[in-house]
């Protein structure tokens, strides 16, 4: 017996026997484990949603999570971990790690998005998406379902981005409002190593509700069409007889969670709109979901492995993509740059300066959505204001400011519309939103996190019955007269074309409120931009 073997004998326990036998299990259990994965045929799935036209880097921070006791921050110092992680995402850096994702499995893999990627970030008011379609051609992904933000433009110009794309864009819940027949392809189908995959595609079935008035989705029908859900994949199970079904849906976490429960026989589901980063899937009626983040900080990896047309085994991985540890593509890169160039001078400007963090994305309020309503609200002189809350839009951290960080804010030319209306309109007006926002089921929850707004101070109970959530309101510091007639400045909302609200005098200004928000940042600058009690957290009630 050589040495190295006498060694490795005599640090084995007193009781061998009992070693052996305990050894044995766990080598027949990891045979028998690598037995089912291996007679498994295998698939990586590779996804992105909510990229919202982010083609160049950006600091984006998470939302913070509400507590009981109030917001519990996930992030700590935002600034301090922005100056040490850098910038994240960039398409060109996002091409990097889906290539090198694919690489590692070639000739099994699929990449696909689960929307609101050709719109959001500025540079989709100047370019239009179309640099975004052509990185998404040059990366190679093999399908994408809309989310609402790609109704944001003109049917015509939605029609030709389609047209533009080397991918299939899917999604079996779009019709056309003359005939109600199916705008695209509801499904499609890819052979993928031996595997017969099926994949799925549904938009936001609230887009015509929820969407700006300008741009496209008043052309359309959606709808959750749960129905058809059932129907669509019993006929792709009896029809096609595929080894794998993938929905690829931008209806939110919370909705489509409920939508798996509810719809058998989808085995993978990838979720959008809602921008949560899932560090590992959920599970519901067999059906693995999960979604990605936004702004093209995380790309998601799932090998699923296949064993008689069920999914037997999974390894998910959420890739942070970090701009100084993920090198750009070249390809990309250069995409990126021509999208650019021709708008260089308006982008780069320089115009402001910020002594605080702005940023958009927090369930009740952030300092983005204070900044653009305070600004709202004075440019408009009116005693209140709205803005839609909008999920995207890359952070500011603390310094100067471009005229590309206003854009990425407001990526629109939407105009300043003023009104009034009555104290008793506007409070069930908030009402209805607060009972949009915090519904308990997902299906009736339309629209996004709260709206933003300026000039008023609520305090409300959650869980009180519809109609019955606001416990005190207060409109330039007084208490609300229900019979006085307040006025209202608001940029991409409908409440004043919804006759339950009684909005009167209203009027287009014709003033582009991006450019407004410009001119006072200029007009303000430094900025110091705070949290306040417009909504006071502390008074916010969940029983």
């Amino acid at each position: 017996m050589l040495k190295s073997q006498q060694a490795v004998v005599s640090n084995f326990p007193k009781n061998s026997s009992l070693f052996f036998i305990k050894a044995g299990i766990v080598l027949s259990l990891i045979f028998f484990s690598s037995n089912v994965i291996f007679s498994a045929e295998s698939i990586r799935i590779i996804t992105t949603n909510d990229i919202h036209t982010y083609l160049k880097p950006l600091f984006y921070r998470y939302l913070d999570e509400m507590k009981p006791w109030g917001e519990q921050s996930r992030e700590g110092n935002y600034v301090q971990k922005a100056l040490i992680e850098g910038k994240v995402g960039g398409m060109a850096h996002v091409a990097t790690v889906i290539k090198r994702l694919k690489a590692e499995k070639p000739g099994k893999n699929l990449v696909l998005d689960a929307g609101d990627t050709w719109h959001g970030a500025g540079i989709s008011l100047f370019d239009r998406g179309v640099g975004m379609v052509k990185a998404m051609n040059a990366i190679g992904y093999d399908a994408m379902a809309p989310g609402n933000w790609e109704f944001m433009f003109d049917k015509d110009h939605f029609l030709d981005l389609i047209d533009l794309a080397k991918f299939p864009v899917i999604a079996f819940n779009l019709t056309d409002t003359e005939w109600d027949e199916p705008v695209l392809d509801p499904f499609i189908i890819r052979q993928i190593g031996n595997l017969k995959v099926a994949l799925v595609g549904f938009t936001y079935p609230w887009t015509a509700l929820t969407s700006a008035v300008a741009g496209s989705a008043g052309e359309f029908k959606f709808g959750i069409k749960e129905n058809l859900a059932i129907d669509l994949i019993e006929e792709i199970r009896e029809t096609e007889n595929p080894d794998l079904i993938i929905f690829v849906s931008h209806g939110g976490f919370g909705f489509d969670q409920k939508l798996a429960r509810r719809v058998d026989g989808i085995d993978i589901y990838l979720s959008g709109h809602t921008h949560d980063e899932i560090y590992d899937p959920v599970v519901w009626n067999n059906t693995i979901l999960f979604q990605g983040g936004a702004h093209g900080k995380w790309v998601v990896s799932l090998d699923a492995f296949v064993e008689n047309k069920k999914v037997v085994d999974y390894e998910y991985r959420l890739v942070k993509v970090m701009q100084n540890r993920v090198p750009a593509d070249p390809e990309v890169q250069k995409i990126i740059e021509e999208a650019y160039f021709p708008h260089q001078s308006i982008l780069n400007e320089e115009i402001g300066y910020t002594e605080t963090m702005l940023h958009r994305r927090d369930y009740w309020q952030s300092t983005m959505g204070n900044l653009v309503t305070n600004a709202l609200r004075e440019r408009a002189g009116t005693d209140v204001s709205f803005f839609p809350a909008w999920r995207y839009g890359a952070t500011i951290l603390p310094g100067k400011i471009l005229a590309e960080d206003v854009y990425n804010v407001v990526p629109t030319d939407g105009k300043i519309i003023t009104y009034k209306m009555k104290g008793k309109f506007l409070k069930e007006l908030v009402e209805n939103i607060l009972q949009g926002v915090t519904g308990l089921d997902p299906y009736a929850r339309v629209g996004g996190d709260m709206i933003r707004f300026s000039g008023m101070k609520i305090d409300c109970s959650l869980r009180a019955k519809a109609g019955n959530k606001i416990r005190s309101m207060f409109i330039g510091g007084k208490p609300l007269d229900e019979n006085i007639d307040y006025s209202i400045a608001a940029v991409h909302t409908r409440f004043q074309n919804n006759p339950m609200f009684g909005a009167t005098e209203i009027t287009d200004t014709g003033k582009i409120f991006v450019e407004e928000l410009i001119a006072y940042i200029r007009e303000k600058s430094p900025l110091n931009v705070q949290l306040d009690d417009r909504i006071n957290l502390k008074t916010i009630k969940f029983n």
